[in-house]
């Protein structure tokens, strides 16, 4: 446990940088941004502020060049399993949803409960069936991605995301492929999962209101933070530098 991050963060951020050499791109210059558990916060910027970047070293997607991650206080580059522990800590949703085509709903929510606890083969079955349940999803159940809407798809990206009861679920862009009602019933579907499970949620978003949804909400632009807000209590918090 690293003493000088405050125990009250699940995960947080400390002064990480990311650089793209092939295009000469400094994505990220020494962001600091914590979560706390059961939070809902959003990350907002124009195109090319680091939005993306940020959520990646969250998610241990990608490593800081400068800085460092901490999950629970650990710091996230002396993680031996990085694999396994994106599958049993955060739960991922993206904009292109990530299923894979040969396999069914119900399969394609299992893919991530090989890397967690272990589970009998009727367990997963029983698991996933649940969660797609639990998303509105039980009755396409044993349809594949081609033959379900993209709404659909969605719910169904959901349900893996949840699959192993993470603390934290990133969302990047979850709505950016959907028209306005879908949109509209998906940030419903997430926000109260969010609340139900007390998770933390951190979601990438271009729209004003997912973002006014927020428990908190941080912009970034040019790499940097300029705003970190609490939109509940409408007072700072600790601001990247």
């Amino acid at each position: 446990m690293n003493e000088a991050i405050p125990s009250e963060y699940l995960m947080f951020a400390d002064s990480v940088c990311k650089r793209y050499p092939d295009g000469n791109v400094q994505a990220l210059h020494e962001v600091s941004v914590g979560i706390r558990p059961g939070e809902f916060l959003a990350i907002m910027g124009p195109s090319g502020s680091g939005k993306s970047t940020l959520l990646n070293l969250l998610g241990a997607l990608d490593r800081p060049d400068a800085g460092e991650v901490y999950f629970r206080g650990e710091p996230l580059s002396k993680c031996r399993n990085l694999d396994q522990f994106r599958a049993r800590q955060i739960g991922f949703v993206f904009q292109s949803f990530f299923l894979l085509p040969t396999l069914t709903a119900c399969e394609n929510v299992q893919i991530p409960m090989f890397e967690g606890p272990r589970l009998t083969d009727v367990q997963r079955v029983r698991r996933a069936e649940e969660l797609l349940e639990l998303v509105g999803m039980s009755h396409r159940r044993h349809h594949r991605p081609m033959q379900l809407s993209i709404g659909e798809r969605q719910r169904v990206a959901l349900a893996r995301a949840l699959a192993n009861d993470p603390p934290l679920l990133l969302a990047d862009e979850p709505t950016g492929n959907l028209d306005s009602q879908t949109a509209a019933d998906i940030m419903d579907l997430l926000v109260t999962l969010q609340r139900d499970r007390e998770m933390a949620m951190v979601i990438v978003t271009h729209s004003p209101e997912i973002g006014e949804r927020a428990d908190r909400l941080v912009r970034l632009r040019d790499g940097r933070i300029e705003e970190d807000r609490l939109l509940r209590l409408d007072e700072p918090v600790l601001a990247g530098r």
